[in-house]
């Protein structure tokens, strides 16, 4: 019976659920919870990004426009809230790498405990303990120096 009503109505009518909504808005304010609580139960907000379109949809039922343009609008803004909107949650959900192990002490400071001679080895305190390392220039006893890289047991140290 639901059919035949939306049949005989047209678009004005499926947006009304066949006269079961007062307005499109309603259909799209619907549409827009549902397709948000679905996003839940699915990853990628592939879902999400639709839910933006029907909301944004909603704004245009609101302003008046027709079923026909409403429709063609959502189509639109579902391609691009899927190209625009989606990436950059995306990007803000995903994990951003973190360093570990050898890769963590890049960039960190050391003093140095046993005088590192010009291309040399010597010994540095890095993080509470000592390490074997190297540089490309002469280091003194009590200076500063940045870890440049980690090979194997020996981080190249510079100036800091």
């Amino acid at each position: 019976m639901w059919i035949v009503a939306v049949q005989e109505s047209g678009l004005g009518g499926m947006l009304t659920l066949g006269g079961y909504l007062d307005s499109h808005v309603e259909f799209w304010l619907l549409l827009t919870l549902f397709v948000m609580i679905a996003e839940v139960f699915t990853s990628g907000f592939f879902l999400g990004a639709l839910a933006v379109s029907s909301l944004l949809t909603a704004g245009a039922g609101w302003l008046g426009l027709t079923p026909e343009v409403q429709i063609a609008f959502f189509g639109a803004s579902s391609i691009g809230s899927l190209l625009w909107v989606r990436p950059v949650f995306l990007n803000l959900l995903s994990p951003k790498p973190v360093a570990t192990n050898a890769d963590a002490l890049v960039g960190q400071s050391a003093t140095v405990v046993a005088q590192i001679p010009s291309g040399g080895v010597g010994r540095v305190k890095l993080a509470n303990e000592e390490w074997r390392a190297s540089s490309k220039q002469s280091l003194n006893v009590g200076e500063a120096v940045k870890v440049l890289s980690v090979q194997g047991n020996t981080v190249h140290v510079g100036s800091a």
